[in-house]
Parts: structure tokens; C-alpha cells; sequence
């Protein structure tokens, strides 16, 4: 792949793609696979399905490229696409998908992952506990404060707002919100456990 493809911003990719260039298409994709992906999965929960709508994402970009407008907001517009493609798929799968779901395992499918893989068996243990007193407090958010919180592992806080649709002191006060009770019922829990 081009270096130069990688050194252009997601403006340049879509004006470059939109010209002919499938190769910025490509470059696209590599750059937002990993984020947009895990957002999916974080929401449906299930790896087949968060394949299937990460595709149905970027075969919608690959159709509608020349209508978006080049104002430094790929991202947003990007995530937004894969917001609306969940959204319709719960709309058409109600009974099937929930926010809540875990593997058959119980495993959360919010991927956290560490780059140090050398601490101690215990410390691993430590940390899995408390990924997992993390994911049960978000489970028990409501659902548009788990939406922000899935949101702002990949996007700004502003990028949040273009994808939502909502002022950017609205997105604030709603991520504040929800790291506040997360807090709050990570304590409830640690204390009901120390007791």
C-alpha cells in the first residue's frame, strides 16, 4: 500500500476514492476496522452479526462516498452509518439482541485488552475482576448512557455528538452522568462484598 495513502487524512481518502482511487478506499477500511468493529460488537454482541453489519458499513460508504461532505467529520459520519445499521438491525431483531448479552461462557463481549502480558497470574485475576465489576456497572446503565460510554471508547467527545445528534453539552453531561454511576455502583458493590 501507498505510504502516502497513510499519511492522508480521511478527506483526502473519500475526495482520492470518490476520483477513482480504489486504494483509499482500502486504506479507509484498515484505518477504522478495529475501532468500528469492536463498536459493533460492543452493541450486538454477537461476532457474526457485528461482521456482517462492519460490512453492511462500508458497502454503504463505498455507495454513498460522493455524498458526504468533506468537513474533517469522516469519523463521525462513518460511526454514525454503523450507528443507524444497529439500530435498524435491533428494530428488525427485537427479540433477539440485547445491550446485556454475554457468551455462553457469561463472557461480556466488551473487548478490553492489555499490552502487558507478563504480570503475575494474581494480577490477572485482580484485573479480570475488576473488567468484570466494570462490566456489570455498565450493563446497569440505562441505554443511552451504555451508548455513550461504547461511544466514547472510540470517538471524541464532539465526534459523539455529530454521530448522536446531540449538542456537544449534552454528550457531556451524558458521559459524565454515566462514569458517575458506574462509580457509584462499582462502590455499592465493593462494599457489599467487604461487608
Amino acid at each position: 500500500m501507498d505510504s502516502i495513502d497513510n499519511m492522508q487524512n480521511d478527506d483526502e481518502l473519500v475526495a482520492s476514492f470518490c476520483a477513482g482511487n480504489n486504494q483509499a478506499f482500502e486504506t479507509l477500511v484498515l484505518r477504522y476496522k478495529n475501532s468500528l468493529y469492536q463498536y459493533i460488537l460492543s452493541l450486538v454482541k454477537d461476532e457474526s452479526t457485528a461482521e456482517d453489519l462492519f460490512q453492511d458499513v462500508f458497502i454503504s460508504v463505498f455507495k454513498h462516498a460522493k455524498t458526504y461532505k468533506a468537513e474533517g467529520k469522516f469519523k463521525a459520519w462513518l460511526f454514525l452509518a454503523a450507528r443507524n445499521k444497529v439500530l435498524n438491525y435491533w428494530r428488525d431483531h427485537k427479540n433477539t439482541v440485547s445491550l446485556d448479552q454475554t457468551d455462553d461462557e457469561g463472557n461480556a463481549y466488551l473487548q478490553e485488552t492489555v499490552a502487558d502480558n507478563s504480570r503475575p497470574v494474581l494480577d490477572d485475576l485482580t484485573w479480570q475482576d475488576f473488567q468484570e465489576s466494570v462490566r456489570q456497572a455498565i450493563e446497569q446503565l440505562s441505554p443511552r448512557q451504555r451508548e455513550m460510554i461504547y461511544l466514547r471508547q472510540f470517538l471524541s467527545f464532539q465526534e459523539i455528538a455529530d454521530t448522536v445528534g446531540r449538542p456537544l453539552g449534552t454528550v457531556l453531561a451524558d458521559c459524565h452522568r454515566a462514569v458517575k454511576k458506574i462509580r457509584q455502583l462499582m462502590e455499592q458493590t465493593a462494599q457489599g462484598e467487604t461487608l
